[in-house]
């Protein structure tokens, strides 16, 4: 499965790379979050915090860890 999936995301162009590694990201976080407010946290946060949060570190996670992606994009849409 992780074959046919890395054979899929390799296929996309940058664009759709950067956005698919940002819906897995941000969606990671937002479980990863609710299930640390869960257990963790003794204070509950609102779900507008959770969404806050999920957006802020999917953003920054996919930017830095997909830095050679992002720079594809923004080289295509320069020079177009």
């Amino acid at each position: 499965m992780i074959n046919k999936y890395t054979e899929w995301h390799n296929g996309l162009t940058p664009l759709k790379k950067f956005s698919v590694s940002f819906m897995l990201n941000w969606l990671y976080w937002l479980i990863a979050w609710l299930i640390a407010d869960e257990f963790i946290f003794e204070e509950k946060h609102s779900w507008k915090y959770h969404v806050f949060h999920a957006t802020w570190m999917a953003f920054f996670m996919t930017i830095s860890f997909s830095w050679k992606g992002v720079k594809q994009i923004f080289k295509r849409t320069r020079n177009s």
